[in-house]
């Protein structure tokens, strides 16, 4: 089967603990539930027990506490996350770095408020596969169309979590990861099948460092291709990808 080059992986993310910012990298191994080490904890109120998330949210498992001052902290993992490893907590408001396990949960209560704990959690993993949600594609050609539609937007690629930016090739045009949708596509030597348009919610548009909020974004993605913005996928295979590897739809 002919394989047709549409660009390079630009950017790699993971959210090592779910509704925080995430970490940047430049490789990763990719597995069947997604990123290793991606949404691999949760804050969790210990009075209600039900997890934390920048906005109120139905999980298959019951409804989220929203927050949206987490959008305010990053996670990333220091050490392997199959393995020994620790979570580095850290807000751009303090330098402070919180990674023993007792200091992190009193800190976590004290910026997010109530009594919380950071917990490890499975059941991401095992609902984003069910879903077909394990990674979150997003090209520079929608980046850029949204652009289009609302030239005041910030529509840099960290407002929308995704999991893999591609740099679409010169002259690829408009929302064409939406035209991926049902068809596997090779990064690096990871393939990944496409399964669904991802439709956008109001965490796109709250504030975070860096960027600002603007309830415009979700407006003007609304109304430029119908609240959808990037493309889910699952892992097809095991594999490592990097920053610069190739894409190619197959």
């Amino acid at each position: 089967m002919s394989e047709l080059r549409i660009g390079r992986v630009a950017e790699l993310w993971r959210y090592p603990v779910n509704g925080l910012q995430g970490e940047k990298l430049d490789q990763v191994r990719v597995l069947r539930h997604g990123f290793t080490g991606d949404h691999l904890y949760a804050i969790r109120d210990i009075a209600s027990g039900r997890v934390l998330d920048p906005k109120s949210y139905q999980f298959s498992w019951g409804e989220s506490v929203g927050r949206p001052s987490m959008l305010e902290l990053a996670a990333r993992i220091s050490g392997p996350p199959e393995g020994s490893h620790s979570i580095l907590i850290e807000t751009s408001g303090q330098s402070l770095t919180w990674s023993s396990e007792r200091d992190v949960n009193e800190r976590l209560s004290g910026f997010l408020g109530g009594k919380l704990e950071l917990v490890r959690f499975p059941r991401f993993a095992e609902a984003r596969v069910r879903s077909g949600r394990t990674l979150h594609l997003l090209t520079t050609a929608s980046l850029s169309r949204m652009k289009e539609v609302y030239p005041r937007g910030d529509f840099q690629s960290r407002r929308f979590r995704p999991n893999i930016v591609v740099e679409t090739e010169s002259g690829v045009d408009g929302f064409v990861e939406d035209g991926w949708i049902g068809k596997d596509v090779l990064a690096g030597s990871v393939r990944i099948h496409v399964e669904k348009s991802n439709v956008r919610c109001k965490v796109t548009t709250m504030s975070q460092p860096g960027i600002a909020e603007d309830p415009g974004i979700l407006e003007s993605i609304e109304r430029g291709n119908n609240s959808s913005l990037g493309v889910m996928c699952t892992a097809l295979q095991e594999g490592e990808l990097r920053v610069g590897d190739p894409v190619r739809l197959s």
